[in-house]
Parts: structure tokens; C-alpha cells; sequence
């Protein structure tokens, strides 16, 4: 069951935090792993020849990349950038059933990701003066009051660093015996939300429910007067020059695309390749390939995307999980905070992190081992995955 896949609220990003206080438990990054076996596939598979001088992130990505793919991951494609220089490793098959080799530019869904592409969005409109962040939803929507029926003004700060109370309608889906794999407008994600009570309203405490980014897609889309797939690709991929990004939609999958593999309660293997549930999804909707994923990050942490100023909103509150459609996670270099987001969708994971200073920045993708439907944030699979990337960031200072 898709909705499984979230797990609960209060653990969603507990992985990744507790992956970077184990980074800062080095206490510094002066330490490195013994350097990669050069006849390993992991280094075989990287960008150039491994030796007894790489960078010692290297070993820990590939150590990685083993690990998983013995643990049964289908396909692990990672690519790091630093001033050290670039690393990218693929490793694995596209799909089963084809056994093509993955390549590093294949696409992947990349799940919760997609919030921050959302929220670039909603930081154009604030830009453009159309809304304000401390403005109530009610005041552009007047239906929202209907639709999930809220405790007060519901802002729209409050939706982007999920701290409005709102009820996440993969837990409802989650409760159902059967909730299926149809593809979901943003009112019918939003009405599924309405049958679990708030937990508060604008100001709650932080409490990660993909039906703020349903809310919000519907903001978008009326302002802009077209879908949500539209609006960040007129924001974000046709400024960048992004040639594999775009939100799924009803046609068949795109060439070199990853597949991502789950088992049902029967033991069947399943192929979870474009899923209905994901398409127009404004929460987990989106594809890419790990490079376009650094390449977006770097353009947004850069000031390309968004005004400098729209770009150090979306970075508060400070010392906080969840920024604005943006989870941030300790430097332990720089005694600052890596920016990005993680996804993660049945069949599959995606992450993005980059330093503050964007010197350094690591993308990877996972088609993970097939197993049943209960996976997500708070598993060990999760926090490994937060955790390698955190301790390659930090060892590439």
C-alpha cells in the first residue's frame, strides 16, 4: 500500500537527522576510511580509476552502493561534487526483466523531492507579489474551507514547512483495507485528508503531511492558470536546460527510466514504474536523473532560481528540521547546514544535499531491495541513506 510508504510523521526526517549527529560524532573531518579496493564494480563502475589517493568520500559511497545492492537494491546511482573533484558511480539494472545496465543520466521517479520544486513555485508568486507567505490559503481559495474543513487561517508558510496541524492523507489511505493505486486530483487528496482530525492550526508545531503541498499545488495552478507540471517547468526546468525532469503524467514511462520493485502480501513482485497514485502529484509526482537533481540544487542554493532573499526564506526557521519545502541537516564543516530533500516512494529512493557555500553536494538514487509495502523515512534503509551522504559531504571538506 502506497501509503505505507510515509511512515509516521514525527520520524519522517528523524533518519536524517540522527545520520548527521553521527557525521558530527567525528568531530571533524580529518578522519578517512581506508581508500576503495579498485577491483571492487562500485569503483569500477565510477567516474575514472579509483587509486590510493581518492578522496576518502569515495569509499564511504561506495561502501554504500555494495552494501545496498547486496541487501538486494535492483539499481544505485550516485553522483558527488566537491572542490575535490567529481565521483559518480551506476550500478545495477534498469528493470528486471530487461537486465539493461544503468547509466548515471537514467530517470527516476524522485518522490518527495518534488515539494521543493513546488515550493520554488509558490516563492515565484511571493516574488511576484501575487501572495504573501503570511497570507491565508482561504484568502485565494475559498473552497479550502470546504474541502478539509480547518480550525482558523491555515498561511501559506505554514503549508510549505508543514506547520499548519493538517492531516497527511497517506495516513487515511494507509487505514483503508484497500486503498488502491488510482491516480488522485489535489480535492480528492485533500478530501481523503478531511476524515483525520487536525492536530492544530498556522503556527503548529512541525508535522510533515504531504496534503499541504495538495493545498498548495491548488494555489499554484490558479494563479498561473495552468497545472502544477506546467508551472515548474516554465520555473525551474526550462531555465536550467533540464531535458529528463518533468511530472508524471498518463503515457507510457520515458526511455531509460529505473524500475522500482516492491512484493505484495502475496510474495508477487511488483513493478512500481509510474504508478498512477503519482501522477500530477504535487507531494511525489516528479522524474529525474541524479545529475539534474545537482544541477537543480545548485542553481536554487546559487540565487539562480529565486531572488537571494526568497532563497534564505525557504532556509528558515533556523535550527529546525524543515525549512520552506526544504529539509536541512547539520555541516559539520562549516557549523552550518546542508540544504535538499529526500523521497521516498514505493520502490524507490532519491536524495539531494548541498553546503550552504555550495561547495559540495551529493545526489543519489536507489531502486530499492523488493520487499513489502511498509518502508519508509523511519526505516534502517532511510537512515542509511541520509547517513552515507551526510558523511561523504563532511569528509569532502
Amino acid at each position: 500500500m502506497q501509503a505505507a510508504v510515509h511512515g509516521s510523521v514525527s520520524s519522517r526526517l528523524a533518519a536524517a537527522v540522527a545520520a548527521a549527529a553521527l557525521v558530527a560524532s567525528l568531530g571533524g573531518c580529518t578522519s578517512a576510511p581506508d581508500p576503495p579496493d579498485p577491483q571492487s564494480p562500485a569503483a569500477q563502475s565510477a567516474t575514472g580509476s579509483a587509486t590510493p589517493t581518492t578522496p576518502a568520500y569515495v569509499s564511504v559511497l561506495e561502501h554504500y552502493s555494495e552494501d545496498v545492492r547486496t541487501a538486494g537494491a535492483t539499481a544505485v546511482i550516485i553522483q558527488m561534487k566537491s572542490r575535490l573533484g567529481e565521483w559518480s558511480s551506476a550500478a545495477g539494472v534498469r528493470s528486471l526483466e530487461n537486465q539493461e545496465p544503468v547509466q548515471l543520466t537514467d530517470r527516476t521517479q524522485i518522490g518527495d523531492v518534488t515539494m521543493s520544486m513546488v515550493a520554488v513555485s509558490v516563492m515565484k508568486l511571493v516574488e511576484e507579489g501575487k501572495v504573501k507567505l503570511d497570507d491565508p490559503i482561504q484568502k485565494y481559495l475559498p473552497d479550502f474551507e470546504s474541502l478539509i474543513k480547518p480550525p482558523g487561517p491555515i498561511t501559506i508558510r505554514s503549508l510549505l514547512s508543514h506547520r499548519s496541524g493538517m492531516p497527511d492523507y497517506w495516513d487515511v489511505l494507509r487505514k483503508m483495507s484497500d486503498p488502491g493505486d488510482d491516480k488522485r486530483s489535489h480535492e480528492e487528496r485533500l478530501a481523503a485528508a478531511a476524515a483525520d482530525p487536525w492536530t492544530g492550526g498556522s503556527g503548529s508545531l512541525y508535522s510533515y503531511s504531504n496534503t499541504n503541498y495538495a493545498a498548495l499545488a491548488l494555489l499554484v495552478e490558479k494563479l498561473r492558470g495552468k497545472d502544477i507540471g506546467a508551472v515548474i517547468d516554465t520555473d525551474s526546468v526550462e531555465p536550467l536546460g533540464l531535458q529528463d525532469t518533468l511530472m508524471t503524467g498518463d503515457g507510457p514511462a520515458p526511455q531509460r527510466m529505473i524500475h522500482g520493485y516492491t512484493r505484495s502480501e502475496n510474495d508477487e513482485l511488483v513493478d512500481n514504474v509510474l504508478s498512477p497514485i503519482h501522477s500530477g502529484s504535487p507531494d511525489t509526482g516528479m522524474i529525474s536523473t541524479v545529475p539534474e537533481l545537482n544541477t537543480y540544487f545548485a542553481a536554487l542554493q546559487k540565487g539562480t532560481l529565486l531572488m537571494r532573499q526568497s532563497v534564505e526564506e525557504m532556509h528558515h526557521p533556523k535550527y529546525n528540521q524543515y525549512g520552506l519545502g526544504l529539509v536541512r541537516l547539520y555541516d559539520v564543516c562549516s557549523n552550518n547546514d546542508y540544504f535538499g530533500h529526500v523521497g521516498v516512494v514505493r520502490g524507490y529512493a532519491a536524495l539531494a544535499l548541498i553546503s550552504a557555500d555550495g561547495s559540495r553536494q551529493v545526489a543519489m538514487a536507489v531502486a530499492r531491495a523488493p520487499s513489502p509495502w511498509l518502508i519508509g523515512f523511519d526505516d534502517p534503509q532511510s537512515l542509511e541513506m541520509s547517513g552515507a551522504a551526510v558523511e561523504a559531504l563532511s569528509l569532502a571538506c
